[in-house]
């Protein structure tokens, strides 16, 4: 059902007139349905359906709706319950306790018109206490203590059903899902095309006119008119089709050879069939054996090649323990003895270096002074954004902890635009109210919307 909504809300956004009627037609049946298993009279429910409609169709024609658009939708709905519901408790009769067996959707009839709404949005529609507080206007407190009411209530209900029903006397919600299923296939939606006529034209909506009303004025009439007959004509038989002549002259054993012939070309045509088969299922497993020597060799170069790597990096990190060892060798100030050629060459040497007197003394290296390293700046953190959302309910509670049994501190109503003080992902959130002194508490984060 939500994507054809969401297809219809495309062609509605796309100025087709025919989206209401697509939207409509996808959505017509849940809402009359539910409407008749919380109202239990069918002209009523007919009366808020229209009504629904009404209301719908002018939002969406000037583009009032949300992304999660069948939420919004229920939540329409039932503002629409709450405007019609003094009207409809006028007419409605006191709920009766059952006596014996009875359907499914006549068991919520046992209970007042407030209790069979509040029965559908809280366990059909998984809509929170708050929710239900948002829209009607009761206490937390008193919603709670009714819906225990009514869970105190149910076994009384539900004890002499038939066990053909036994699937759904579980709890409410499995008892509303039997009922809601048994309402959409007993009732019949007749007048619904009138019902979207009358919502459409009272949300200023053209409505195309139906195959009904318009009619085909067209006079048929037969002319007397003289016509002369003619004869028919005799019908030409067809040529016969000459037979051709078998040949007399073949005997009877040549006959014979030529049927043999045909045999033998039969059987030699079956016995290529079958070799080309053969040949392709020998062809297959060929190239079979062939991918899985390919797949094999592939797996041994890359054991070899990891093999490779990492005997590699063993010899690698021996010849660097070894350099090592010689540079700590070096930096300890050992004797490094270079061998020269042979004892005469030596002699030679020593001589030479008699000869030339004292050895100078050694020049200490320079080193290169060391350049400080340049600090990067420090650039100020720049202060984070304050985000701000607004409250969607008319009436929302805030709370001094995050949770609904916590003190209220106040309440503030649909649009007031609140500074958030903590992460929106959570389900209560610190908030700050902008437009009430700055008062600080917290609220739960699906009545915010983001501006």
């Amino acid at each position: 059902m939500i994507l054809e909504m969401r297809r219809a809300l495309e062609e509605i956004e796309s100025k087709n007139q025919q989206g209401y009627k697509k939207l409509f037609d996808a959505t017509y049946e849940e809402v009359y349905s539910r409407s008749l298993l919380i109202i239990q009279r069918e002209d009523q429910a007919a009366g808020v359906t229209e009504e629904f409609y009404t209301a719908l169709f002018g939002k969406l024609k000037n583009g009032e709706y949300e992304q999660d658009l069948e939420r919004w939708f229920l939540y329409q709905y039932y503002q629409t319950l709450r405007k019609q519901y003094h009207k409809l408790l006028s007419s409605q009769e006191k709920g009766t306790a059952l006596k014996g067996t009875c359907t499914l959707s006549k068991i919520p009839a046992s209970f007042p018109l407030l209790h069979r709404i509040m029965l559908v949005m809280y366990y059909q529609d998984d809509f929170s206490v708050e929710e239900i507080f948002g829209i009607y206007g009761l206490s937390e407190d008193k919603i709670y203590a009714e819906l225990e009411k009514l869970e105190k209530a149910f076994p009384n209900l539900v004890k002499d059903q038939p066990e053909e029903v036994a699937a759904y006397l579980g709890n409410f919600k499995l008892l509303l899902l039997g009922a809601s299923k048994e309402v959409l296939r007993s009732v019949t939606y007749q007048g619904m095309d009138a019902v979207y006529e009358k919502a459409a034209r009272a949300a200023g909506i053209t409505v195309k006119a139906s195959a009904a009303a318009s009619k085909d004025d067209f006079e048929y009439f037969v002319a007397d008119v003289d016509m002369d007959l003619e004869t028919p004509k005799p019908k030409k038989k067809p040529a016969p089709i000459p037979e051709e002549e078998e040949d007399d002259d073949l005997d009877p054993d040549e006959e014979e050879e030529i049927d043999e012939e045909e045999d033998d070309e039969d059987e030699d045509e079956d016995e290529e069939e079958n070799d080309r088969y053969d040949w392709d299922m020998e062809d297959d497993g060929r190239k079979m054996v062939i991918l899985g020597i390919i797949l094999a060799l592939i797996f041994v170069v890359l054991v070899a090649f990891a093999a490779f790597k990492f005997l590699n990096k063993d010899k690698d990190e021996e010849e660097d323990q070894i350099q090592t060892e010689e540079q700590l060798e070096g930096e300890d100030g050992a004797p490094l003895i270079i061998k020269g050629g042979e004892d005469g060459e030596e002699g030679d040497n020593t001589e030479g270096d008699d000869a030339q007197g004292e050895e100078q003394p050694e020049q200490p290296e320079e080193t290169p002074e060391e350049q400080p390293e340049e600090q990067p700046e420090e650039t100020p953190e720049e202060a984070p954004e304050a985000t701000t959302m607004t409250a969607i309910p008319n009436s929302m509670n805030v709370r001094s902890e995050p949770n609904t049994s916590s003190t209220v501190l106040t309440t503030v109503k649909a649009g007031e635009k609140l500074e958030i003080l903590g992460d929106a992902s959570q389900e209560w959130v610190q908030i700050r109210c902008i437009e009430q002194d700055n008062q600080e508490g917290y609220v739960m984060t699906q009545y915010l919307k983001a501006e």
